[in-house]
């Protein structure tokens, strides 16, 4: 008795010492009994007790569970012997083998919908989040892994966000410098010819932006919220007080489950809407779309039907409403307000979006566009119109349009990279006080400031093409073998746009043109320059990344701002070092020194922060732009 007493005790004792480690089963230790001997058939296992559906079990209370209903072995597969490989790895100590086992096992320990069991975070982490719930460790000093994915009818919290936050200094030099002064001067803001959404900008020049992006989401529906500013409240400066923008974006967002082949998406709140996007995660080389966006308060339904396994027709609906709509008669327009000016009416903006996606390899996504921007309220009308303000009649307000078209197509390979192309027709009447549709050229009073002068009031046409294209030279050389992102690379970003400009002189005079003439008579100065100019810029961005931490890069750019005056042409070449703390990091650390070369009139355009009389341009940039996104 004592002698088998101590080997239960051992057992015991290598039992709870094994449960513990990971890895390690008892039947490791243990191995399964010896098999019957041939032809004799294993007995049955005892059948559960189970009553009919909804009684309880006829099994006593406080007795042990039997185990799961087996069928009995049939004699011919008692005897028919094991397969080498089986009898092989599953041979114990004394070279019995155990049992077949036929239950089934799971092929992989999965939980796809975890919420916080420990374990089943799906992303990886350097450490704990900050934000983890405080909580003692479980026996064995194992912590619980928050940040599984929640099951999708539990409401789930999620942000995310981007930085840019850039140091930033012009060098020029003095035409003639006084006793006591260097010939050297060195600016900041920067005083170049670079200016963002410009058509002499040319991105050379970062700028500062921070945005975070709330989500609070359910399976059908999500609140999502944006606070962004260009600007942060601690270096407001003098040229850009209004720029908090704070709430910047906030809607609802409803993905409606599919019906038969038919999915659709609606958005409801305060939002922008994009058309016209060449680059593969924005506009690309450049900063404007070339369709353009409607901004307001309003709807924006998609849809998505599948035509067949790889094709689908695509179509979207949107209308909003501008956020300020007209503000009261007597508000004076300054940078703490923003601007408002109660000269701008409430407008509207209504736009259609119909297209083919091609999935695949590639991806081809083709799509037209319309929108149409307007305003019909009735304004106050001043008793004598103000003539510091060209380009709007305060004693006759009219109502305002702007139409547009346009057309923009995508093709995405995992080899050759991302290409896009595409195209818009602009047509502006009394355009100038009109909001919520940006264009290519921007709102109403950009158009009528930069590209049909302020003598047309806002009435001309626009027409813009544009193409881009990126790749990565890694992609292509190992193809068809999958590329890494953890070596090196060299990424190629090219871009080309152009437009032109017809200002509507017949609106301008007031008289109907006659058959094949452009002008009634003489045009004031700035309508003639705006008149019939055509416009283009092109560049290239070479990023070479050689180690896990480092790269550099070179950009160049030539812009043609005026078809009328090649004096205007200038040229911008730069280069760049990066920083960053592994190969495909979202952080970067950017120190850029840029060179432009103007011409003998280059100049800015209805910039707000260099004059255009300035008569002096610096002509290098020194920054250093720390960049993360989340």
């Amino acid at each position: 008795m004592r002698r088998f007493h101590g080997k239960r005790t051992l057992a015991f004792a290598l039992c709870a010492s094994t449960a513990c480690l990971p890895g390690i089963s008892i039947a490791a230790i243990f191995p399964h009994p010896p098999s019957p001997p041939a032809g004799i058939a294993t007995p049955p296992e005892p059948i559960q007790n189970s009553g009919p559906a909804g009684l309880p079990s006829a099994i006593p209370s406080g007795q042990p569970s039997p185990v799961p209903l087996r069928a009995p072995v049939p004699p011919e597969a008692a005897r028919a012997p094991a397969p080498a490989t089986l009898i092989a790895q599953s041979k114990s100590a004394d070279g019995a083998a155990p049992p077949e086992d036929s239950a089934p096992r799971l092929a992989a320990d999965e939980l796809p919908n975890a919420g916080y069991v420990p374990g089943y975070r799906t992303y990886q982490g350097l450490s704990l989040s900050p934000y983890a719930p405080a909580a003692i460790a479980l026996p064995g000093g194992v912590t619980p892994g928050y940040g599984a994915p929640l099951p999708l009818d539990q409401w789930t919290f999620r942000w995310s966000g981007y930085l840019s936050a850039s140091l930033q200094e012009s060098i020029g030099r003095r035409a003639s410098a006084a006793p006591g002064q260097g010939t050297t001067t060195y600016s900041s803001p920067p005083r170049t010819i670079d200016e963002y959404a410009s058509f002499v900008g040319t991105s050379t020049m970062p700028g500062q932006w921070a945005a975070l992006n709330f989500a609070y989401a359910k399976q059908l529906v999500s609140v999502n919220l944006a606070i962004n500013t260009w600007n942060p409240t601690e270096p407001t400066t003098y040229y850009q007080i209004g720029s908090q923008l704070f709430i910047n974006t906030f809607h609802l967002q409803y993905d409606i489950p599919a019906i038969g082949r038919l999915k659709l998406r609606a958005l409801l709140g305060h939002f922008p809407a994009y058309s016209g996007s060449l680059g593969q995660y924005g506009p690309g080389i450049y900063t404007n779309h070339v369709v353009g966006l409607a901004r307001g308060v309003g709807e924006d339904v998609t849809a998505e039907y599948a035509l067949g396994p790889n094709l689908s027709l695509l179509f979207e609906q949107g209308f909003a409403g501008t956020r300020n709509g007209q503000v009261p008669s007597g508000v004076v327009p300054t940078g703490g307000n923003g601007g408002i000016n109660p000269t701008f009416p409430a407008a509207w903006v209504h736009h259609l979006h119909f297209g083919l996606l091609r999935t695949g390899e590639p991806t081809i996504k083709a799509q037209l566009h319309t929108m149409v921007n307007w305003a019909h309220d009735d304004r106050t009308m001043a008793l004598i119109d103000n003539h510091a303000t060209r380009a709007v009649d305060e004693a006759h307000p009219r109502d305002g349009r702007i139409d547009l078209l346009g057309f923009d197509a995508t093709v995405n390979s995992r080899t050759w990279g991302y290409f896009g192309v595409g195209g818009s027709f602009v047509k502006g009447s009394n355009a100038f006080t009109l909001k919520g549709l940006g264009t290519f050229g921007g709102d109403g009073q950009n158009l009528t400031e930069r590209w049909w002068g302020p003598a047309s009031g806002g009435t001309g046409r626009l027409w813009v093409a544009g193409l881009n294209y990126s790749a990565s030279l890694g992609r292509i050389l190992t193809s068809p073998q999958p590329f890494t992102n953890d070596r090196p690379d060299v990424v190629l970003n090219t871009g080309f746009v152009m437009a032109y400009t017809l200002t509507n002189t017949a609106a301008l005079q007031g008289t109907t043109l006659p058959p094949g003439a452009t002008s009634p008579g003489p045009l004031p100065t700035d309508a003639d320059i705006f008149n019939h100019r055509f416009r283009y810029k092109f560049g290239a961005d070479l990023l070479y990344t050689f180690l896990p931490f480092m790269g550099a890069g070179v950009r160049a750019d030539r812009v043609s701002p005026n078809s009328k005056d090649a004096g205007e042409t200038f040229h911008v070449l730069a280069a760049r070092l990066v920083f960053k703390s592994n190969w495909s990091s979202p952080d970067n650390i950017t120190i850029i020194y840029g060179k432009w070369f103007y011409g003998p009139r280059s100049h800015p355009e209805a910039s707000s922060i260099v004059a255009s009389d300035i008569g002096r341009l610096d002509d290098q940039l020194i920054a250093i732009n720390a960049n993360l996104s989340w």
